[in-house]
Parts: C-alpha cells; sequence; structure tokens
C-alpha cells in the first residue's frame, strides 16, 4: 500500500513524481495536479514500474546519515579546553577560528559548524557530532505515532 507524500491518501493505480519547492515526492494524481511531473508509476501486486519518464532523475533508496552537535557543546569544548591546560586564544589558533567565536561557542551562543566541531574532536579528543540514520520516507516508526504515516500536509499549511 503506498500513501502519498503529501496528503496521506492511499494511491491505487498511479502515483505521480513531481517536484515541489525542491523536493522530489510521490503523490495521488489529485496532488500532482499543477505541479511538476518528473514521470508516473503504475503501482500493483508487484514492484512499482515506471511508466512514463519526462526528466531523468537519479533516485536511490539508500540510508542517509544526519550529522547533528551534541547538547551541551559549549560545557564539553570549556572542559576539554580546561583539562589540556589550553587557553582560548591557543585552540582558537589550533582549529584555525576566532578567539571570539570559541567564546561565544562555549557559552552556548553559537553552534558550532560540523566541519568546526569535528576539527575540535580532534584536537579536544571528544565527542561533539551524533550520526543518526535515516531512511529515506521512514522519519517516524508506526509505534511512535499510533499507526499513523506523518505527510507533508500534516505539517504545511496551504495558502489556497
Amino acid at each position: 500500500m503506498v500513501k502519498c507524500e503529501l496528503c496521506g491518501a492511499e494511491i491505487r493505480e498511479i502515483a505521480y513524481r513531481i517536484v515541489l519547492d525542491g523536493a522530489e515526492m510521490i503523490v495521488c494524481p489529485r496532488c500532482a495536479h499543477g505541479k511538476t511531473v518528473l514521470g508516473t508509476v503504475r503501482l500493483g501486486l508487484s514492484q512499482p514500474k515506471q511508466v512514463s519518464r519526462q526528466k531523468q532523475v537519479m533516485r536511490t533508496t539508500r540510508e542517509d546519515v544526519e550529522e547533528v552537535i551534541v547538547d551541551g557543546y559549549g560545557d564539553i569544548i570549556r572542559q576539554a579546553r580546561e583539562k589540556m591546560g589550553l587557553t582560548r586564544e591557543l585552540l582558537a589558533v589550533m582549529v584555525g577560528e576566532k578567539e571570539s567565536t570559541l567564546r561565544r561557542i562555549e557559552a552556548g551562543q553559537l553552534e558550532p559548524t560540523i566541519d568546526l566541531a569535528r576539527k575540535l574532536e580532534k584536537v579536544l579528543k571528544v565527542k561533539l557530532i551524533e550520526r543518526y540514520s535515516v531512511s529515506e520516507g521512514a522519519y517516524y516508526s508506526d509505534r511512535d505515532i499510533g499507526g499513523y504515516d506523518v505527510t507533508l500536509g500534516d505539517i504545511a499549511e496551504f495558502k489556497e
């Protein structure tokens, strides 16, 4: 059973691959109306097959890894820096950043970029980045939301 990624309705025969604000989605005929259609997918009991293609787009079903800065990053950085006996100025030189930027990061006023967090991890030998494996279209499990799949239509507000 395939559901429309926009409104959540069950798609029975033909699904449409569209582009909506730069995101490629599989939607029902009603939601595809007036959108840029990349192609159609005929649904049946077997694996969905490509019926027509207006624009060739490579889409793979792979797991993406999302990287997030850990909570309390400022305290972790400050404690590790002090434990190693480094000044902010010296740490700033080691990672190629301004001292004022490190001060704001340690105070929790500025979240470091992933690249800067990697440099800080390497120098301070701490863990600042958490990696989450995100499967395409599977952000929630059924038990988390009571057997209900969240769609873009549940989150977005549409202007008529």
